[in-house]
């Protein structure tokens, strides 16, 4: 079921040596003379029908430059221009996905546009590979990282540590376009791929198409703490229960008594809720009732196999970084305590409202990786933002009302903060739309009208 889950993982989700970053003095060639602008190289074997090649960008320290794989589609001259689909995570690589991705595309919108993807910073060869934390908790969002893990990876990343936030990939974004020689791009980003595609939209208006944002993670106001996140569990929860004749209980006050009474861990009970909402797994939630109401009742093998097996330990970092994950965040999220200001920390902590994280905790809130995470992370380079708060191109933005990695009112937020946009919640779905049918129709009829 744990090798099962991580192949689904891989293909909804959404590299470099061992122990080092390329942002490393010692893995970048700073003799090498060839300008960041120069036009893309060919690179290695690729996809049939498309072409792969490496585009050179700066870091942002000294310079240093990375190499990031692209791969396009060879119907240079389709009608509707270049589709440029980005992955989630963060930490998730794009050219080793394409065909998994294009096999999530309508074909008729892979003859109208021209379908292109890229590594972004800090994946595929340019990936970063923090051993010892990646081991610890593969690709999630919540596990809390063991003593010195987190310390090691900012260490192994170094001068670089503060040059991989959302804005930076934003920048990579535009030198693509470039290299592609088109004057507009459409973008279609899923999860935290909707966030990048966003961002770009907010800074490069004239410069998009169209956006197609899947399970939005919204572009402005995220919460560490995962306050809606946490608050959204209950209603998604009851949902599955109406739908499922032989749900009999009350599944959120059973996880809201295991939690309490410390019979689970909040964030692991957090993670695998929240990957089993992914449409590529369990996104009605069969019998997820069932498993935590005989725990409730003192059988907790069902709870306990549901934990081990419903997990993203396990997956390396050329599936998901991460060191890239938190590196992104720790910059994106500006969290006032990164770099070990524990009072600050602290302080935010006590403001939570207990009743806003119902079924979960405070406990749960405090250890989540991004929390802790970050508090271990050190101060670096922020990144900051357009100040446009209202995305202005025509866009769709596509959720699942069963959606735990992203509630359904981030989407809603983000229809309120779009000029032109139109919002589909698909019933039943969950995180990740466009594995959906029905969501990819409405991709299709979107990008196609």
């Amino acid at each position: 079921m744990g090798t099962r889950l991580i192949r689904l993982l891989c293909a909804l989700l959404l590299v470099c040596t061992a122990c080092s970053s390329p942002a490393s003095k010692d893995s970048t060639d700073s003799t090498d003379p060839t300008d960041p602008t120069d036009p893309p190289k060919r690179s290695g074997p690729c996809v049939a029908g498309f072409t792969c090649t490496t585009l050179r960008v700066p870091l942002g320290v000294d310079d240093q430059t990375l190499d990031l794989a692209v791969a396009a589609a060879n119907n240079v001259d389709a009608p509707r221009g270049v589709l440029l689909m980005l992955t989630g995570g963060p930490g998730q690589p794009g050219v080793s996905l394409l065909a998994r991705v294009r096999n999530n595309l309508h074909p008729d919108v892979l003859r109208e546009y021209r379908l292109v993807m890229f590594d972004q910073r800090g994946t595929g060869s340019s990936g970063i590979n923090c051993s010892s934390l990646q081991a610890a908790i593969g690709g999630s969002d919540f596990l809390t990282a063991p003593a010195g893990t987190v310390e090691d990876c900012a260490q192994r990343i170094g001068q670089g540590v503060g040059y991989y936030g959302t804005p930076d990939t934003v920048e990579d974004i535009e030198r693509l376009r470039q290299h592609l020689g088109v004057e507009r791009l459409t973008l279609n980003g899923t999860s935290y791929g909707s966030f990048t595609a966003a961002q770009y939209g907010l800074k490069y208006p004239d410069r998009v198409s169209s956006l197609v944002l899947d399970s939005v993670v919204p572009h402005k106001g995220f919460d560490p703490f995962g306050v809606d996140l946490m608050a959204a569990t209950g209603g998604v929860l009851k949902a599955a229960c109406r739908q499922d004749p032989a749900c009999t209980t009350d599944p959120v006050a059973d996880l809201a008594w295991l939690v309490q009474h410390g019979s689970v861990d909040g964030p692991e009970l957090l993670e695998s809720l929240s990957i089993s909402s992914l449409n590529t797994v369990n996104p009605s939630l069969k019998g997820i009732p069932a498993t935590l109401h005989a725990a409730r009742n003192g059988d907790d093998a069902g709870l306990k196999e549901f934990l081990q097996s419903v997990s993203s330990k396990g997956i390396g970092y050329d599936v998901l970084s991460a060191g890239l994950h938190l590196a992104t965040l720790c910059s994106d999220l500006r969290i006032p305590w990164a770099g070990g200001a524990v009072s600050t920390l602290e302080t935010a902590v006590r403001r939570l409202d207990p009743k806003q994280l119902y079924p979960y905790d405070v406990q749960t809130a405090r250890q989540q990786l991004i929390v802790d995470g970050c508090l271990r992370w050190p101060a670096a380079r922020m990144s900051t933002y357009p100040a446009a708060a209202e995305l202005l191109p025509r866009t769709l933005i596509l959720h699942g009302s069963n959606d735990l990695f992203c509630p359904v009112e981030w989407a809603r937020w983000e229809l309120a903060h779009a000029q032109s946009a139109q919002l589909v919640v698909v019933p039943g779905s969950g995180h990740g739309v466009q594995r959906d049918p029905r969501g990819r129709e409405a991709a299709r009829a979107f990008l196609l009208g």
